[in-house]
């Protein structure tokens, strides 16, 4: 069955330009596995199919998405490119051409492969979530209504209506025809933002910076580095804003319940003398608002600068993203203790070995007061070197409540050359997180490896630099 598909498919995309190519029984087994999101157990079998010289193009670009969800960034983007001389026209060599020029902040790049990925036959969903999400980011919003038109044509040759995401993300935005959205004003060369601390916590704890909303006052946000969207508010502060509120979906993160999400979009998001213009935002009912105005702001905001974040001084500066200069020259090189590729795997992501284990990617989360390790991860790795009296219950709170968990005191966490002695892990299932960005990490890395120093988020160049005080 699957191969008549492909044949028909093959037909189909022949006037896009497109050849399709089965690819061998194995590589139909690791198709499966990816599908399934079953990464670890793709990326072993990926590695496997490697190792013969006359794998067949199809396969090797599967291989080369596998490999990519794995976490092994480089090695997946030698095998893609490779994969694509070979094969130009298969799609998921694109879909894994188009997620790497996301993971390094480059959507004009991202968009053209992820067009060409949507045409797969079996991976079109993904390709679509992240077709929409950099269209939508680069903001014009003609082109997210030429995606609709494409994504109803991709459908409806399986018989089907679009989904209900799919629709959501249109109808978030479809009063807002011809504008730019995320539209930035505003000129300078770096901007101070005070830093405000959450509960008085002055060690860890969150950071918080103002934002002013739709011209009326300003409101708090927690930066949230483990958040992929641009601001997320609270449904009291929508209220009092007077949002118009569309789609329905709930979200699901560290706690014990999920929460409601509704979609809207804010006129005017200012941040000292820069404005942000018709700026999508959902509208999350999170345990963690308690019925508060205020909001979190994320990477899809962050990215758009370079950032440092200095505790200490209690001020978060951003820079822009075109001028990397200008973060550079704030930066004293003699006392920076780690210099480390930062990924925009959604979230924030860095490659780290907590324990001794072999380095894994890790979200990396300015709003978590703890660390997290996967399940199976902790299993593995973790738990036959530890004595079992170092096993304790403890609980976390997330945005979804609190939750308990298995908790391990006294773990060395490394990041690069530098190393954390003395760290408190949590034993977490990542298996809903990883699912829904689509890769794998083996777990999440909190604030309290950050705030000791001065944190430099190059964006421009994909780096995370802590710097000594």
């Amino acid at each position: 069955m699957n191969k008549i598909l492909c044949s028909i498919l093959t037909l189909a995309l022949s006037g896009f330009g497109l050849a399709v190519q089965d690819p061998a029984p194995a590589g139909a087994k690791l198709l499966s596995l990816i599908k399934s999101d079953s990464f670890r157990e793709a990326d072993r079998l990926a590695s496997t199919l490697l190792k013969n010289p006359d794998i067949d193009p199809a396969t090797s670009s599967l291989c080369g998405l596998a490999v990519l969800k794995a976490g092994r960034i480089e090695e997946a983007e030698r095998i893609l490119k490779t994969a694509v001389e070979l094969a130009p026209g298969n799609p998921e060599v694109h879909l894994g051409l188009g997620r790497l020029a996301r993971i390094r902040n480059d959507n004009d790049a991202a968009i053209p492969h992820l067009e060409k990925a949507v045409f797969s036959a079996s991976l079109h969903e993904e390709a679509l979530r992240h077709l929409v999400r950099a269209v939508k980011e680069r903001g014009r919003t003609d082109d997210l209504r030429r995606i609709r038109t494409l994504a109803g044509e991709r459908y409806r040759r399986d018989g089907q209506s679009l989904p209900s995401w799919l629709e959501d993300a249109f109808i978030q935005v479809q009063d807002r025809k011809g504008k730019q959205l995320y539209r930035m004003e505003g000129r300078f060369e770096s901007l101070s933002l005070p830093l405000v601390l959450r509960d008085n916590n002055a060690q860890f704890g969150l950071r918080m910076v103002s934002l002013k909303i739709n011209g009326k006052k300003e409101y708090p946000f927690d930066i949230d580095s483990a958040l992929a969207d641009f601001l997320t508010v609270s449904p009291q502060l929508a209220e009092e804003l007077g949002l118009s509120l569309t789609g329905n979906a709930t979200a699901t993160g560290v706690g014990t319940r999920e929460a409601r999400v509704r979609f809207a979009v804010l006129d005017k998001v200012e941040i000292g003398p820069v404005a942000f213009y018709d700026v999508p935002v959902r509208v999350a009912d999170i345990q963690s608002f308690r019925g508060r105005r205020k909001g979190l702001l994320g990477t899809g905001l962050l990215k758009r600068f370079n950032v440092t974040i200095d505790s200490v001084k209690e001020k978060m500066i951003l820079y822009p993203l075109d001028r990397p200069d200008l973060l550079a020259a704030d930066i004293d090189r003699k006392a920076v203790a780690a210099d480390i590729p930062l990924y925009i795997f959604d979230q924030t992501v860095v490659a780290a070995s907590v324990g001794g284990t072999p380095e894994a990617l890790y979200i990396l989360d300015s709003a978590a007061a703890t660390n997290l390790s996967d399940k199976p991860f902790f299993a593995a790795h973790i738990r036959p070197k530890l004595e079992p009296g170092r096993i304790v219950q403890a609980g976390i709170q997330g945005a979804g409540g609190p939750q308990q968990t298995l908790r391990v005191d006294g773990v060395s966490i490394s990041l690069g050359p530098l190393a954390f002695p003395a760290q408190t892990i949590h034993e977490f299932d990542m298996s809903a997180l990883n699912k829904i960005a689509g890769r794998y990490t083996a777990g999440l890395l909190g604030n309290p490896l950050l705030w000791p120093y001065r944190v430099h988020l190059d964006f421009k160049a994909g780096r995370l630099i802590l710097e000594k005080r």
